[in-house]
């Protein structure tokens, strides 16, 4: 890297006007603008002044201030200006100690001064111009995360106003958590009622970006809105998969859900389940597992799914949850696994209370280290006059 040597003032300390003259001389043939001092005094009171000095030259040994004395006066105006000490052959121990006070370089006065000078100022600019761009790109850096983290945050809070809170409907125990393992995810849910229809979803969409929670956001509007016109789970997530291909195409992202929808008229449960993993109905100490009936949403728009349907009578519960509940790990790397869930899922537990014992099990396993979203979803059918 090359500087633009006129653009930089030096300002050469030396109370040997010889030497001090032989200095400014060397580095004005170099381009370079050149002040003089004749003592540490001088060259901080020039320093002071609010002279533009990109570089100080200093000689050691000054009567009144001398070089150590001048360093630590500029350090102590916290200013990281390159200063270069010039020092005697048996002076070296000091030099050290200069380059400990703040110095950048020292360079001995000797024969070779005429050669050394140069490219030790040179240097000295190059590695203080350096660490200026890298200043800037970390305050840069830092502005950028810090508007990064705003727009989270504003994200965090459109997200919470987007999925449901207190969801409840007649002959139902209705329990959910959520937590995003950033502060915006890809996990989304809801339920809704709609001419004696019970439907309802879960959903994961791939990444922990802030791409991801904005399709979470779209696909949650778009399956809403079908599911607020139809009634066949396989009419609506293949109606809503050719809008979602057309949204990620090329992006590489996609998501998995389950979409269900529970007839009042016949107790009957129909379930569509896009590469989601494995959902449970229990009922006493009876469980249920509902796999994935279709590839995941998002990749091939002519995509079909086939739908499995049972009976969701009274006294059963249906378990719903993305796989950062199943993934979890603890500290030697393996994983809760549906095996860890099923196993709390034997006793006729209210929504709520489930659910709590389910997130006190896997904080417990992965001791409340989690790498992915994680959302429950608990739908409870209890009798109309329970």
């Amino acid at each position: 890297m090359k500087l633009e040597n006129e653009q930089v003032s030096i300002l050469v300390a030396d109370d040997d006007p010889l030497v001090r003259d032989m200095i400014a001389i060397i580095l004005q043939d170099e381009g370079y603008h050149v002040d003089t001092a004749e003592d540490g005094a001088e060259a901080l009171q020039k320093f002071s002044s609010g002279s533009t000095f990109g570089l100080i030259v200093s000689d050691m040994n000054m009567p009144g201030m001398d070089g150590l004395a001048l360093i630590r006066a500029v350090r102590e105006a916290e200013s990281d200006l390159p200063i270069i000490i010039l020092t005697g052959n048996s002076e070296v121990t000091t030099a050290i100690q200069a380059l400990k006070t703040g110095a950048s370089d020292y360079i001995l006065k000797d024969e070779n001064i005429q050669d050394t000078i140069g490219i030790a100022v040179e240097k000295a600019l190059e590695k203080h111009f350096l660490k200026k761009q890298n200043q800037l790109l970390q305050e840069e850096l830092a502005r950028r995360n810090e508007k990064l983290e705003l727009e989270k945050a504003l994200a965090q809070k459109v997200q919470k106003n987007i999925l449901p809170r207190d969801l409840a409907f007649p002959g139902f125990e209705v329990g959910s958590f959520y937590r995003p393992s950033d502060k915006i995810g890809g996990d989304f849910f809801d339920a809704w009622e709609n001419s004696g229809r019970v439907h309802f979803l879960i959903g994961d969409v791939s990444g922990h970006s802030t791409s991801s929670a904005l399709i979470m956001a779209v696909s949650k509007g778009i399956l809403q809105s079908l599911g607020h016109t139809r009634h066949d789970p396989r009419e609506i997530v293949r109606t809503a998969n050719r809008m979602i291909c057309n949204i990620v195409s090329d992006s590489g992202m996609f998501l998995t859900l389950l979409y269900g929808v529970f007839d009042r008229s016949n107790d009957e449960l129909t379930i569509v389940s896009a590469g989601h993993n494995p959902v449970f109905l229990v009922k006493g100490s009876e469980v249920t597992s509902v796999d994935s009936t279709g590839s995941v949403i998002g990749w091939d728009p002519e995509d079909t799914w086939d739908a499995a349907t049972v009976i969701f009578s009274a006294g059963t519960s249906l378990v719903l949850y993305t796989d950062g509940l199943t993934e979890a790990k603890n500290k030697a790397g393996t994983e809760f696994g549906e095996e860890g869930l099923t196993a709390l899922l034997t006793d006729n537990l209210p929504a709520d209370i489930l659910i709590g014992r389910i997130l006190q099990k896997v904080e417990t396993f992965c001791t409340g280290e989690f790498s992915d979203d994680l959302t429950l979803f608990v739908l409870k059918r209890i009798p109309e006059d329970g």
